[in-house]
Order: structure tokens, then sequence, then C-alpha cells
């Protein structure tokens, strides 16, 4: 599925620059293969989220963007989007909301800890998706680019997420046919991978302590702060009242 995957992108890459090349043409006359390609598109990131074992919030995304490609597929090949006017806000609200997908992502990552090639890679084609998007919706008022011409470079940057996508994808091998090389191997991978959770969970642990005793030092200071102040009269009648009980035992006991 991560070869297919790859195919599907370098396909829909290649069918934006032709988009891209052909930017006069109608998208009547290009509807047909825009939509096969997007339902196969679609049913391959449908199938293939499966193998995303690294991440299981990731192949939730990945099955979703399946999904709504999918749908607009066959959207397109069904003949609904006939109006040149629809075309370019539909795949714009598309290539937005694939954008907007990615960014929620990259949220959820670790800047300090995890911040790497793919990340960068995942921000810059978010924010590049969402931004083509959003011009859609303006480009009667800018530069007025044709319906292909913004399709394209749609396509282009879809098709290069598709590629990351199929890039991420890896192959499970059932144990039943695994080596005692690759069992051996795969243990040490998984506890190389649990050594650098516990050292960032140890991080974790080690920052949660600090502000929990900068809390208890505020607190402290706080309490000194606000702790209520005796008038000196009160003080005054404090110690009256302490002398008078000091001599009234003094007496007693000299009775006793």
């Amino acid at each position: 599925m991560r070869i297919l995957n790859m195919i599907m992108g370098i396909i829909l890459t290649i069918l934006g620059v032709f988009s891209i090349a052909n930017a006069g043409l109608t998208f009547i006359s290009m509807a047909f293969p825009i939509g096969v390609i997007l339902t196969a598109i679609g049913i391959t990131e449908c199938i293939s989220y499966r193998s995303r074992y690294d991440d299981e919030e990731d192949r939730h995304w990945v099955l979703i963007d399946g999904l709504t490609t999918f749908i607009l597929g066959i959207v397109v090949l069904t003949g609904q989007l006939a109006a040149d006017i629809a075309v370019p806000v539909v795949f714009g609200m598309w290539s937005m909301i694939a954008g907007i997908r990615y960014l929620v992502i990259i949220t959820h990552v670790d800047i300090k800890e995890e911040k790497n090639l793919d990340f960068y890679w995942t921000a810059i084609v978010s924010v590049c998706n969402f931004v083509v998007g959003l011009y859609t919706f303006f480009n009667a008022s800018l530069f007025n680019l044709s319906v292909l011409m913004m399709l394209g470079i749609i396509f282009v940057i879809q098709g290069i997420n598709v590629i990351k996508v199929g890039f991420d994808t890896t192959y499970k091998k059932p144990d039943l046919i695994k080596t005692k090389e690759e069992l051996v191997a795969e243990a040490e991978k998984k506890a190389e991978e649990a050594r650098a959770e516990a050292k960032i969970a140890v991080k974790k642990a080690r920052r949660a302590k600090a502000a929990i005793r900068e809390v208890e030092e505020i607190k402290v200071t706080y309490d000194i702060f606000n702790e209520p102040v005796v008038p000196p009269e009160e003080l005054l009648k404090k110690e009256s009242v302490d002398d008078a009980a000091e001599q009234t035992d003094g007496e007693n006991n000299d009775d006793r």
C-alpha cells in the first residue's frame, strides 16, 4: 500500500501539472479523469490507513482525508459540479480543510522534542493548502485565474501530500513469517522507543515537580502577606490576660 499511495500521489501531481499546462480547457472536459483519480486516491487512503502503526491518532486523520477525497471524486463523477463558478470554491474548500486538518496535527507535536524535517514538511504543505484554498474564494477580485489553473495548483499540492502519506505508511510483516533476526531487531527497536519515551516522561515529571514547588512557594508567600495584623491594643490586652492567668495559677499553687 505504501508504493500504491506514492503512485497515486505522483498521478495526482501529474494531473495538476497537466491542468496548469492546459488551463484554457473547460472543467467538463477534464471532469471524468479528475473524478476517477480522486475516487481511486480516496479508496487507497481508506484502505492503507491501517498500515500506519506509528501513530493511532494520525491514522484516523488519514482515514478522514481518504473519505473526503473519495466523496469529492464521486461528486465529480456524478456530474454534480457542472458550473465553473462552484468548482473552484468546492475544491478550494477541500484544500483549505486539508490544510487545517494537518495544521491541527502538528499542534499536538512537542516542538522542543520532535521538531524535525517531517514537522517542517507537514507545516509547509499545510500552510500552502490553506492559502491556496482560501485564495479560491477571492480569485475574481485578485488574479482571476482560470478554473483548471487553480485546480492544477491544488492538485500539485495535494499530490505532494499524498506522496508524503505513502512515504509514512509502513508495512507490518506478520509474526508467523518473521525470522529470528527480524524479531530481535523489532524488539530492540521497541526497547529504544520505550527508552526515548521514558526520557521524555522523566523531563515532564521534573517540570511538573518544579511547577509544584513554585506553587508552594507562592502559597507560603501569599499566606505570610495575608496573615491578619493584630492591633497593639489587642496585643496589650492579650498580655494582660496572660499575666493575670499566670498570677492566679501561682496563688492557687501557694494555697496548696
